[in-house]
């Protein structure tokens, strides 16, 4: 049975721009000018798991779907269709003297399809001195009413996403306010891509651009929402995917053959000595 489509309610961008992709396709950011410094100690995510002694958050097989398509649902929905590849954005305010740190204060996950899987606000551990209101639409009595405590999203995003392909834009901020790393063959960043980077001459990209130019949608015209900027990096990597995907592989091969003639350059060496 085909998968019906149902629409997200106050995200008409993303309604539209969900017809400027085929069918065919296989399957932000931080625009502030504080410094994005985390407080937070980061370690491995192997390290946040092995600290996990309760049951864990999710234990779901994902049946493969036939539609190719995204289809939005609520943001108050959370979907329990944890795909093998997932699109992260996180929110973070500013801590310390002048701001100029930033510690995690929302964190969100969306699956290939676009369907939410986890948002949750996250109380910071230290003093919040600017809370970016127009750039995070988060308040003071929003964290305190709502957000959960630092560990326990640290631990369910571990569990989520351990394993699984990342997707999203200039993530190694998202990790750094996460206090923890995610393998680097996993992860799958827009403001990485090459071609992505040649939109801005070599530098980085910004979300907000990339969308423009490749998904003629706009995203961040306000206060920024982690959700929409998980699917704006989640729409420019199926759009690409092939590509990409097909540039990874080539980045393999010419690395392994790299080592082997390395490897038969030491023995050359070992010989003639």
């Amino acid at each position: 049975m085909a998968r019906k489509k149902r629409t997200f309610p106050g995200a008409s961008n993303w309604n539209e721009l969900r017809k400027t992709i085929s069918d065919n396709l296989t399957v932000r950011k931080k625009s502030s000018n504080a410094t994005v410094k985390s407080k937070v100690k980061t370690q491995s995510i192997k390290g946040v798991l092995e600290k996990i002694t309760d049951t864990p958050l999710t234990d779901i097989s994902t049946e493969k779907r036939k539609t190719k398509l995204l289809a939005y649902s609520s943001s108050k929905i959370i979907s329990r269709d944890i795909t093998h590849r997932l699109a992260l954005d996180c929110e973070m305010v500013g801590v310390g003297k002048n701001a100029t740190e930033s510690e995690l204060a929302r964190v969100s996950l969306v699956n290939v399809y676009g369907d939410v899987v986890y948002d949750k606000l996250v109380k910071p551990t230290s003093h919040v001195t600017d809370y970016r209101a127009h750039i995070t639409g988060l308040s003071a009595a929003m964290l305190r009413q709502r957000g959960i405590p630092f560990k326990e999203a640290q631990r369910e995003v571990a569990e989520m996403i351990k394993d699984k392909i990342i997707i999203g834009h200039d993530v190694a901020h998202d990790f750094a306010a996460l206090g923890f790393s995610h393998p680097r063959h996993l992860l799958r960043d827009t403001s990485k891509y090459k071609p992505f980077r040649e939109l801005s001459k070599g530098n980085t990209p910004s979300l907000k651009n990339l969308v423009k130019h490749y998904l003629k949608a706009e995203v961040q015209s306000g206060a920024h929402d982690s959700i929409e900027d998980a699917r704006g990096a989640l729409q420019l990597y199926r759009q690409h995917r092939p590509a990409w995907e097909r540039s990874l592989k080539m980045q393999k091969k010419r690395a392994k053959a790299d080592s082997q003639v390395g490897q038969v350059a030491e023995k050359v060496d070992g010989l003639d000595n």
